[in-house]
């Protein structure tokens, strides 16, 4: 189970995990929960004979510093496989089909050996065969055409298609602040594992 972060705006920033989010919650770092109650934790005693409890949210606005694992690593330079598939909708950019994870790669439209670059407009889920197919050649150069164009994710489009197991309230918080225009729309049940 995960927890989504956001910060003092109420933009989200990235996914916690239940132990991560007790430690934001322990530090008297959580403004104010928006989620729906997940789990509760029943710590030991006070001085005055008090069971400690936490209540995690599944949506919560945290003050300073947000200690994430994605938010920075997630790069227009770097796309990470696993979001640039779901942003694709694991389709072949060449011939359209649908893959699993494990049968797609990454092709870069313009060769990295020719000078493309590693980012998210250079980059395109393909299966296999038309990868090695496309070889060190530009789409134009090996007649393959591109079925849709790449694109550099919003912050949001990022930690929404990162996530595992959405939640309800947090796939709804996450929509609100996706863009009508993003391939995101097309298929909001492909998040949720």
């Amino acid at each position: 189970m995960q927890v989504l972060i956001t910060d003092k705006s109420g933009t989200p920033r990235d996914w916690a995990s239940l132990r991560e989010a007790c430690e934001y919650y322990a530090k008297k770092k959580v403004l104010y929960p928006i989620g729906s109650e997940i789990k509760e934790f029943i710590g030991g005693k006070n001085d005055q004979g008090e069971t400690s409890r936490i209540k995690i949210s599944s949506i919560i606005v945290v003050t300073g510093r947000i200690d994430g694992k994605h938010f920075e690593r997630i790069s227009s330079t770097n796309p990470e496989r696993k979001i640039l598939y779901a942003r694709d909708r694991h389709m072949c950019a060449y011939c359209g089909d649908i893959f699993a994870h494990k049968e797609l790669t990454i092709d870069h439209i313009q060769p990295k050996s020719r000078g493309g670059k590693n980012i998210w407009t250079n980059t395109v889920a393909a299966c296999k065969p038309c990868n090695n197919k496309k070889g060190n050649r530009t789409p134009e150069e090996a007649r393959m055409h591109l079925l849709y164009v790449p694109y550099i994710p919003t912050q949001q489009e990022k930690i929404l298609l990162d996530g595992k197991k959405i939640l309800a309230d947090q796939m709804e918080f996450l929509l609100a602040r996706i863009p009508k225009t993003s391939r995101v729309w097309k298929n909001k049940d492909l998040f949720r594992n």
